[in-house]
């Protein structure tokens, strides 16, 4: 059975579609059949993964195929055909502020559930589907997290304790008591944290709050991490990215540990 892993926040700029991306890379080295699917009506993660064209100026523009996110919303949907990616994944994509996708917020309840009944059968032919979730708590994180059997939660810690966390938290048992028995947390992932007094508090406050969900392996501020994620390569393909590449694998694998 497919493990599906969403990584969800209602804040934008935590550090999702870095983290969905990178893990990409990882388990398609690893061999992996690896779906990624890109709620996020941005289509950041979509841009860096797609198959990508070079524009004069040196300048690159992806090149999208087959369906995309805001299709498996519809009542019916026939045909699912995914975009294959240089990496070795493949995409069922977003483009660059889908207007269609941001629609879907005001979609009955009942046709956010089409994603995953439209997605049952397809996601049986992969290792792991990635989802990248929207930075909200509405209906497409309800959708993305009906496909998911695991959801992970990265943070910042800047203006963001435990206050922030909660709605997230009550969000995610909500969809799981009612909707998705099978759904796990797998826990909150620290990233870009820095060693200012303010991110040691917001992180003592959180561990102490609720230390069972705290992932041990942090991300520090990591420059070339950032430098990755807008190449879309991975962080450890680049020769002064070697502290930000040990500490990315190290949250990776921790959550592939945690799926089991």
């Amino acid at each position: 059975m497919a493990k599906a892993i969403a990584y969800a926040n209602q804040k934008g700029g935590v550090g999702k579609s870095t983290i969905c991306i990178q893990q990409a890379f990882d388990l398609a080295e690893k061999k992996k059949k690896v779906l990624v699917l890109d709620f996020d009506g941005q289509g950041n993660t979509s841009s860096r993964l797609a198959p990508r064209v070079e524009l004069e100026g040196g300048s690159y523009e992806p090149v999208y195929s087959g369906t995309k996110v805001a299709e498996l919303f519809l009542d019916k949907c026939s045909s699912i055909q995914v975009t294959e990616c240089p990496c070795g994944v493949d995409l069922i994509y977003t483009p660059k502020n889908d207007p269609d996708l941001f629609e879907m917020e005001a979609v009955p309840l009942e046709q956010a559930m089409n994603p995953a009944r439209h997605l049952k059968e397809l996601i049986q032919n992969y290792d792991y589907v990635l989802i990248d979730c929207p930075p909200s708590l509405g209906r497409k994180l309800v959708a993305a997290l009906m496909i998911a059997t695991h959801v992970v939660c990265p943070v910042k810690l800047s203006g963001f304790a435990v206050d922030g966390v909660e709605g997230l938290l009550t969000t995610i048992i909500g969809v799981q008591q009612k909707h998705n028995q099978n759904l796990e947390i797998l826990g909150i992932v620290i990233n870009d944290m820095d060693r200012s007094v303010n991110h040691n508090k917001s992180y003592n406050e959180l561990k102490s709050a609720i230390p069972e969900l705290i992932l041990s392996n942090i991300i520090q501020h990591r420059p070339p991490l950032d430098s990755a994620t807008t190449d879309g390569v991975p962080v450890w393909s680049l020769r002064y990215g070697h502290v930000a590449a040990k500490e990315v694998r190290a949250v990776l694998d921790e959550i592939v540990e945690k799926v089991g």
